[in-house]
């Protein structure tokens, strides 16, 4: 049995239209009634019958432009069916508010009577409770409403995410969810070395990690909560697009010394300018190259002909080395048009951010066109150029200490915001797990392929109709482990059963696939479904209405 829950329509108010169509009905309303009492031939009674036939035909019109809609509630059967890795005291948590609701282990779908239930359509809405169900299991309700409250095991990853693919130097990031038993630290490490780390507080925590991608080509990282291994890290690295750097200082310090060695031995092209004296000028030159692609500079250049032309021609420029943040920010947005603006945040000479370092005691206020560097004291403007500007003090004693890794991190944070647009870009996320499909993006293609290789597949590119340089590829890797990419590049593909997030991964598409929202429902809630009067039944009720308009008139009452 059906109940009747609510009445709906589709009138929208914020649509000139649809107010301008009621109008008209209003108009056509009026104009029946008027043509029918201004009617002298017609007695009175056949006034009213005529009069009732053209407003229930006006009623119609009015009922089917308004469309509407009604919410049925079935008298539905309920089951929530729990994975094997929930506990019982989980489950008992939530039969306070499931009202006397049937629960079952995923086990159940291995009984006959069970599965018959769920063909014969005598369960209609389906709840799962965890992520531990298999593609078989899914594809067996197919006919029912499938509802999900995702369960987390403690001291376990939910969910993780980080790039497959990336360049060498560029940010890899490593985010996803934990719930944590206890306080504790979690960390990236490779080998010995740890990474990045985060200490965690008992309860579920959001974390993110950086850190440059300092090898080529296939690398690993291990996920680690305090010694227990959690996961494994995979990507490939792609050697880095040559970039051309050039200092453009008046008197070179230990710090821009140190940083132009160090693009030197990433293999960059480093070119430093150093004003001797008024009409004589220096330059250092490591692995030379023809033209500079970014600047890197301090305030005092900011009217250099040299810097103004590089913005105006789009080219990125790093300011370093300020003294007094504020004077030097005016001295910057006079001379290149930008708009920084600073908060001072104490009275010292400098303030510390972690990490040994120390910057300059203000924060940059936000702006429309300003991008922050994150975790540090850095921010980007997008004006006809990228512009940035460095608040951080000094960093060349993290590289005389021997913390090379923090030096790394802190330098490719800084610099990869500012680096110019690479040609064949690719975007595609792990983890990539064998028998589910992966979206995988190309942008800023030199040329347009029509197709590229995967494994031992060759699989057409789906090109953007709006970015003809974009394209994509949905593609399910059939092998775990490293799959070839386009011949010079790989991707690590995982086995389902050892990632422990590969059941969330799975719930979310499988969902997605149903057009279902992906969120936890709250126990105790039922879902009804729209319904509406069908197009058949509208064109029998007009035809009925203009038939009993067109009939009347030819009968005498």
């Amino acid at each position: 049995m059906s109940v009747l829950n609510r009445i709906t329509v589709t009138f929208n108010p914020a649509d000139v239209v649809s107010w301008l169509i009621l109008l008209l009905l209003a108009v056509l309303l009026a104009v029946q009634v008027v043509l029918v009492v201004r009617n002298g031939t017609l007695p009175v009674r056949r006034k009213w019958i005529r009069g009732a036939l053209n407003v229930l035909l006006w009623s119609l019109l009015l009922a089917y432009f308004l469309q509407i809609e009604w919410e049925i509630k079935p008298d539905s059967t309920s089951v929530w069916i729990a994975d094997s890795n929930v506990p019982a005291s989980a489950i008992s948590q939530l039969k306070d508010s499931l009202k006397n609701r049937e629960v079952v282990r995923v086990r159940a779908f291995k009984e006959a009577s069970f599965r018959s239930r769920l063909t014969d359509g005598m369960i209609d809405t389906v709840t799962l409770i965890g992520t531990g169900f298999s593609p078989d299991v899914l594809g067996q309700l197919s006919r029912q409403i499938v509802q999900w409250i995702p369960y987390a095991q403690p001291d376990q990853v939910q969910m993780l995410r980080w790039k497959a693919i990336l360049r060498k130097g560029e940010m890899q990031s490593v985010s996803g969810r934990l719930q944590s038993s206890q306080e504790q630290v979690l960390k990236l490490r490779y080998g010995n070395q740890t990474l990045d780390s985060l200490v965690l507080k008992p309860g579920t925590t959001a974390f993110a990690f950086q850190f440059p991608a300092f090898s080529q080509g296939r690398a690993e990282v291990a996920l680690v909560l305090d010694q227990k291994p959690l996961d494994t890290i995979r990507y490939f690295t792609r050697p880095t697009e040559p970039i051309a750097f050039q200092f453009i200082l008046d008197s070179p310090d230990f710090e821009s010394r140190t940083l132009a060695d160090w693009l030197g031995k990433k293999g960059y092209s480093v070119q430093v300018t150093s004003t001797i004296s008024k009409d004589l000028n220096s330059r250092l030159n490591i692995n030379r190259a023809a033209t500079p692609d970014v600047i890197i500079t301090d305030p005092a250049n900011a009217t250099n002909p040299i810097v103004k032309k590089a913005v105006a021609q789009g080219k990125p420029v790093l300011f370093i080395n300020l003294s007094d943040a504020e004077t030097d920010t005016k001295t910057i947005n006079r001379a290149l048009g930008t708009g920084w603006k600073l908060k001072r945040l104490s009275n010292e000479a400098t303030i510390p951010i972690g990490a040994g370092l120390q910057a300059l005691p203000f924060q940059f206020t936000e702006s429309l066109n300003q991008f922050p560097v994150a975790g540090y004291p850095v921010t980007v403007q997008k004006t006809t150029a990228k512009i940035g500007v460095s608040l951080v003090s000094e960093t060349f004693p993290l590289k005389l200490s021997g913390d090379s890794v923090a030096y790394d991190r802190i330098w490719t944070a800084i610099l990869t915001p500012l680096q110019p647009t690479f040609p064949n870009n690719i975007q595609f996320d792990a983890p990539v797990f064998k028998g589910l499909r992966s979206v995988i993006h190309f942008n800023n293609l030199t040329r347009k392929p029509a197709e590229i290789r995967l494994e031992n597949d060759t699989v057409r590119l789906d090109y953007s109709a709006i970015n003809p340089l974009s394209a994509d590829v949905s593609y399910g890797f059939g092998r775990a482990g490293w799959q070839s990419f386009q011949d010079s590049l790989a991707v690590y593909v995982d086995q389902p059963d050892e990632k422990p997030v590969f059941g969330n991964r799975l719930m979310s598409d499988y969902l997605r696939a149903r057009s279902s929202v992906a969120v936890e429902t709250n126990p105790g809630s039922e879902g009804g479904f729209p319904a509406k009067i069908p197009d058949w039944v509208w064109i029998l009720l007009f035809l009925s209405g203009l038939t009993a308009l067109w009939v009347e008139p030819k009968f005498s009452i």
